[in-house]
């Protein structure tokens, strides 16, 4: 482990376009902890991002706790513009779809005076927790994620505490499908689980010209030659009376093998006439429905579309697992929104290394196909390169042994 001397000169084209939305010299605050959150090892928390700094050539570190609380940037304003600068560099002709992918996460936190903690359910454990909610929406294309927005849920009690509007998660994950744009002639896909296919979602796709792939629950209403159905007892039923086709998906880490029954076009209560299959896993006795509103798709691709969805499990697995993505200690709920946002731009200057493929010289794998924790080594040997550069300015071999023992030390 070594500790950053200075800022990377070879950063700065992924935040050079940001500078004028933000206040003052908050700018050199805010790209230097979206560097070190990306860079560092362990927590990341202020505290133990500012281990990973030089001190003496840095601002104490108090002034980047007060960043955290005070700072008034429309960070989902700045992360939209830096999503949109990525995927202009993958630049998607006319004809090609683009996903847009919306789910949520939860992150269990224990301060008792923290702002806007609540109690939520956790579907992977059952259990309830103490934490926060974030509704979040990436975007898919040609194998990258590109970090689009994140929403901070807040309950109802709270919100009449802090004084703000009351929104439901499925309002949240309306907003961030209003707010997002692509070039004209590039289509659009949004992806999402049962839970958000309600009319508030829907409307907002339909709004915006957007078709949808999502998830069926059980206990849905389907309504076919005048029958009204129930959606788990009609994919069982279809799956024991009608004969099954096979598709397979083919992964780096090994294909997966579905069997599946086209259902065809029908009526879903609240919302509206959709292309409906039951699909199921090998070896796996859970089926399950899923549908669209766009009639290109075949029952197929319906399958392969709604795999795509599962880069968005990746990315928070990610975040929170090499990122730190909710390890924020402040009490104030703003100092947690900019958390959040830092961490998405963590990721997004990952994304923005992977897709400008710097330091692709000499290596067996291309920097795109590099995972998440192979990024942030990438990035660690930028900084490495950096501070060699840094050294070069002493005039004798012994100068540099000793500033390199001084940092190495300190870290």
């Amino acid at each position: 482990m070594f500790k950053i001397v200075r800022f990377p000169i070879k950063l700065k084209s992924f935040f050079v376009s940001l500078e004028n939305q933000f206040h003052y010299n908050h700018f050199q605050y805010f790209q230097m902890l979206v560097v070190l959150i990306a860079f560092s090892w362990g927590r990341r928390n202020i505290a133990a991002l500012y281990r990973h700094l030089d001190s003496r050539s840095q601002p104490h570190r108090s002034r980047f706790n007060n960043f955290l609380s005070v700072d008034r940037c429309d960070y989902a304003a700045v992360l939209r513009l830096k999503a949109g600068e990525l995927l202009a560099l993958l630049a998607p002709a006319k004809g090609e779809t683009v996903e847009l992918i919306i789910d949520d996460s939860k992150k269990q936190k224990r301060g008792k005076h923290m702002e806007a903690v609540g109690w939520i359910k956790d579907p992977l454990s059952g259990k309830t927790i103490r934490g926060h909610q974030f509704v979040t929406a990436t975007v898919c294309f040609r194998g990258y994620t590109l970090p689009f927005g994140i929403r901070l849920y807040i309950k109802q009690e709270d919100c009449r505490t802090l004084g703000r509007p009351f929104k439901k998660t499925t309002e949240l994950a309306a907003e961030l499908i209003g707010e997002f744009e692509v070039p004209q002639g590039v289509h659009v896909r949004v992806l999402f689980d049962s839970y958000y296919l309600c009319p508030v979602v829907v409307k907002e796709c339909r709004k915006k010209g957007f078709r949808f792939v999502s998830t069926l629950k059980s206990n849905r209403n389907l309504f076919k030659n005048g029958r009204k159905l129930k959606a788990g007892a009609y994919g069982k039923n279809l799956f024991r009376t009608h004969k099954k086709k096979t598709f397979c998906i083919r992964k780096s880490n090994g294909n997966v093998n579905y069997s599946y029954v086209d259902a065809g076009w029908m009526d879903v209560g609240k919302i509206g006439r959709v292309h409906v299959i039951f699909s199921r896993k090998k070896a796996d006795p859970k089926i399950l429905g899923l549908l669209t509103d766009d009639p290109k798709l075949s029952a197929c691709q319906i399958i392969q579309t709604y795999d795509d969805r599962w880069s968005i499990e990746v990315f928070f697995k990610d975040t929170k697992q090499l990122l730190g993505l909710g390890q924020y200690q402040n009490v104030s709920l703003e100092a947690a929104v900019t958390h959040l946002h830092l961490v998405c731009f963590a990721y997004a200057l990952l994304t923005h290394i992977a897709i400008t493929g710097e330091g692709a010289k000499g290596k067996r794998k291309p920097v795109a196909q590099m995972s998440t924790a192979e990024l942030q080594n990438e990035l660690r040997r930028i900084v490495w390169d950096d501070l060699t550069a840094y050294l070069k300015q002493f005039s004798s071999g012994d100068q540099i042994v000793k500033e390199l023992g001084r940092l190495l030390a300190a870290a």
